[in-house]
């Protein structure tokens, strides 16, 4: 999907999350044991995020395509809504909650910096966002006034992997992911290292 080129962001805070995880002796084998409340809305949200490619791979019209990747996005708030004691999740909610109140106040269009694009040599996504293919996006110069500062106008340099164009809600959202994988590496790890502990004192008595 055309849209990787503005979501790379969040591979690298996933990658990051796992790597400072392994550092601090965690493990990907307790993301079994974690608990995340309303987890299940992940498949209404991934099934939003995909009628819009669903209507235009069928040719099916429908007005406002835009509002599918709007609605995921607030499954996806809600999710963190509901696990905010976990650490991270405050800083992820807050992000998402920042890039849905820009993109309502735009009529459901997350505003993003097309020239700034196209210097990053992302070309074909900037001609898919003005032809209409990509359905959530919109120049930046026709935003409302104010909203542009929420809108994706940070520049990430090409020299950095997956160079793109990000929002201030992107850097919170993978802060908060960054904080919630590695944390959840280390927290069943965790426990079990504090019942070890016990039970030894407990032996000792």
């Amino acid at each position: 999907m055309k849209e990787r080129e503005v979501h790379g962001v969040y591979i690298e805070a996933i990658l990051i999350g796992l790597l400072i995880g392994f550092i601090r002796n965690g493990r990907i084998a307790n993301f079994n044991n974690a608990r995340f409340k309303g987890w299940a809305l992940i498949i209404p949200a991934f099934l939003a995020y995909l009628v819009p490619y669903g209507l235009g791979l069928f040719d099916i019209p429908f007005d406002t395509p835009e509002i599918f990747p709007f609605a995921a996005m607030g499954f996806v708030a809600l999710i963190a809504l509901l696990n905010l004691e976990k650490t991270g999740m405050k800083l992820f909610f807050t992000g998402v909650a920042l890039n849905l109140i820009v993109t309502a106040i735009n009529g459901f269009f997350m505003p993003i910096d097309l020239e700034m694009m196209r210097g990053l040599g992302y070309d074909s996504f900037v001609e898919s966002i003005v032809n209409g293919s990509v359905v959530n996006y919109m120049d930046s110069t026709n935003a409302v006034s104010w909203s542009v500062y929420l809108g994706k106008i940070i520049g990430l340099p090409k020299v950095y992997p997956l160079a793109s164009v990000i929002s201030i809600g992107d850097i919170l959202v993978s802060l908060g992911m960054v904080m919630t994988i590695q944390n959840e590496m280390m927290l069943h790890s965790m426990r079990v290292k504090g019942s070890m502990v016990r039970f030894s004192y407990k032996s000792r008595i």
